[in-house]
């Protein structure tokens, strides 16, 4: 087959270096895949398929970094957000859909008794370290080692322009490691405000690890005995295991708990909710935004939602993330690669064995990605819910093509 090339797309990217620093900043930025094998712009999207500015088609396993549960330019839920934009967008005070959004996730959410809007994940994982420091009365933050919860200063994975002191709370942990959570709060004993997790391990240039039964159990009873929150952010993984919050689904019992990206199908929304023993502690942490309050993203989420339970589709994508890592494996024997596949089939990632530096994973997903396959080689990949069996098929087609020439190129 002929191979993509991106000749409008680095023009632009070249172009943009001129007015934006980097061109493109964070992890959408063609530096940060592998460059010369990915586009830098897209110029649509429909369902499980988007198109660069050259016009190249590809099946997106990124799904805009996990926003997109059911599908780009799904109709029930653009037509939810016209039918909003029709009486306005941003308004001086919340839409009427303030109300009828906060009932609907209250319903939703296991231990969700209340909630609050922002637009980003870094506004609600910020304010529910907040919440849990007003509650509880005390300062420290327990978070695991390589976790991302947004780029505000407390998390921001990178240091520059941070003063230390904006992370001198912050306490860190091996994820999973029962006996390492255990040393962090011995370490801040009687100053732990809250510990927050993904819900399952998803860090960057890493296999994926889901929490074992020990480490749920530890969180839980120690934080109820020394008397802190269990914070679960769940924005990456919400709404695509299970509706009743992802902390539910592995056995989390979350005080407050973080959503966003596929809740609203990419609309620009997040949520922090909790227990309502917090609602008194919220009511004195002062949060706001302007386009906090914005209706079209809430007609969005409530269409969301709706279409979620109605359509089957949690279990969908995973029948059809099954379908794709087993396809995925076979094709990898077949080529004589050995890869891990880790973390749910909703949400899954390859590594490939004696890799360190990644150099392996970032050409085959750059070989994958010229040939219409837009993998990430060193981020969880998404599965949405308007992917096809032949969407699948073709996927392991040109997986096993990229599986040889890694062999070929990188041997045994």
């Amino acid at each position: 087959m002929k191979l993509y090339e991106f000749t409008k797309s680095y023009e632009l990217f070249e172009e943009a270096k001129k007015y934006v620093p980097n061109g493109i900043y964070g992890p959408r930025s063609p530096m940060f895949l592998t460059y010369g094998s990915y586009p830098a712009f897209l110029k649509r999207g429909d369902g499980c398929k988007i198109w660069d500015v050259d016009g190249n088609e590809y099946i997106d396993y990124m799904c805009s970094f996990g926003t997109n549960l059911l599908g780009l330019r799904h109709p029930k839920i653009d037509a939810a957000a016209r039918a909003q934009q029709e009486n306005a967008d941003c308004f001086t005070l919340p839409s009427d859909l303030w109300v009828p959004l906060a009932k609907k996730m209250v319903a939703t959410i296991h231990n969700g008794d209340w909630c609050v809007f922002g637009k980003n994940g870094s506004d609600v994982t910020s304010y529910a370290i907040t919440v849990a420091r007003v509650h509880t009365g005390k300062t420290d933050i327990l978070v695991a080692k390589g976790s991302y919860h947004g780029a505000h200063f407390w998390c921001q994975p990178h240091g520059e322009g941070v003063p230390e002191e904006w992370k001198s709370h912050i306490r860190y942990f091996e994820y999973n490691d029962v006996s390492d959570f255990r040393r962090a709060v011995s370490e801040s004993m009687g100053k732990v405000a809250g510990v927050i997790l993904t819900p399952h391990r998803h860090d960057a240039l890493r296999n994926q690890e889901l929490p074992t039964k020990e480490f749920v159990d530890a969180v839980n009873s120690v934080a109820k005995q020394e008397g802190f929150t269990v914070i679960i952010d769940d924005i990456r993984c919400g709404f695509r295991l299970q509706l009743d919050g992802s902390a539910y689904h592995y056995g989390f019992d979350a005080d407050l708990q973080t959503f966003g990206k596929a809740m609203a199908n990419g609309y620009p929304i997040a949520v922090a909710m909790g227990k309502k023993e917090l609602k008194p502690s919220a009511e004195k942490v002062f949060f706001t935004g302007t386009h906090f309050f914005s209706g079209v993203p809430f007609a969005a989420a409530l269409a969301t939602i709706d279409e979620i339970q109605a359509s089957g589709s949690i279990e969908k994508i995973d029948l059809m993330g099954k379908k794709l890592m087993k396809g995925l494996q076979d094709a990898a024997d077949a080529a004589g690669v050995s890869i891990t596949l880790s973390g749910p089939p909703a949400m899954p990632f390859m590594t490939i064995a004696e890799d360190p530096t990644f150099e392996k994973n970032r050409y085959f997903c750059g070989e994958a990605c010229r040939r219409g396959i837009f993998f990430h080689p060193h981020h969880n990949w998404f599965v949405c819910a308007a992917i096809t069996d032949e969407d699948i098929k073709k996927t392991v087609d040109v997986s096993l093509e990229c599986y040889k020439l890694t062999k070929s190129k990188f041997g045994g």
